[in-house]
């Protein structure tokens, strides 16, 4: 374990919720050692993270250093194990600061996690999705969230993505060499998500077997999973024997 993981595991989560050490855990399992460009929407261990395997980090959030102890960003200024000089802060709502950002370079991995009310992961995504590298990542987390994961259901079979991997309730995606949707276009009629579900007999209709998995049901079941009942130990079961 490294030293920065120690010591940020021992720490409490600020009130504005943060990514559990699990989850960030396989995250940086997942994503490369390391990238020079990256961005988020948000902050928090999720930016400690950034700080220490990003080169450059953009993090796209709300300045909330009047919250005192309950700031997200000064939970990162705070850790001995951010890296401050790698992350630049773009402050404001993201309705704002998104659509007049100028990006000057694309990027390794983008992770999305600002206000998760609908439409804003989805415009969150309109002003990213041209600047993610081949080969770069996608990071949408919350996709319990129905609307959210119905964006995750659209791109995960979108011939731009590949979906990797589903931790807990954040999905990773990774960008492909396919053609993007234009930004200014509307080229619905060639998106695999719709596609796969129009009327067969439309003309671009695709019956190639690939339909994925929603993640509302994947989430369902992983929750089936935890909410399980566990066998009873051995040591439980001799115990019974003796009551």
């Amino acid at each position: 374990m490294t030293p920065w993981k120690k010591k940020e595991k021992e720490r409490a989560l600020h009130a504005h919720g943060s990514f559990p050490y699990h989850i960030l855990k396989q995250l940086e399992a997942v994503l490369p050692d390391s990238m020079e460009n990256t961005a988020e929407t948000g902050c928090g261990r999720s930016t400690i993270l950034f700080s220490n395997i990003s080169k450059n980090h953009i993090a796209f959030c709300i300045d909330d250093h009047d919250y005192k102890d309950q700031s997200s960003v000064l939970y990162f200024e705070d850790s001995e194990m951010g890296v401050k000089d790698r992350v630049t802060w773009e402050f404001g709502p993201t309705q704002q600061t998104l659509p007049h950002y100028t990006h000057n370079f694309q990027y390794d991995c983008v992770l999305i996690d600002g206000p998760h009310g609908y439409p804003f992961p989805d415009m969150e995504y309109y002003f990213f999705y041209p600047h993610i590298k081949p080969g770069g990542y996608l990071i949408i987390d919350d996709i319990h969230i129905p609307s959210i994961g119905r964006m995750a259901d659209i791109l995960q079979e979108d011939a731009m993505w590949n979906f990797v991997t589903l931790i807990s309730t954040t999905a990773v995606l990774q960008r492909t060499e396919a053609e993007e949707t234009p930004t200014f276009g509307d080229h619905w009629w060639t998106q695999d998500y719709n596609r796969r579900r129009v009327n067969p007999e439309m003309e671009f209709f695709l019956d190639d077997g690939k339909k994925l998995e929603s993640f509302a049901s994947r989430n369902a079941r992983r929750e089936n999973r935890e909410n399980a009942p566990r066998p009873l130990s051995i040591f439980h079961k001799i115990r019974t024997l003796f009551e």
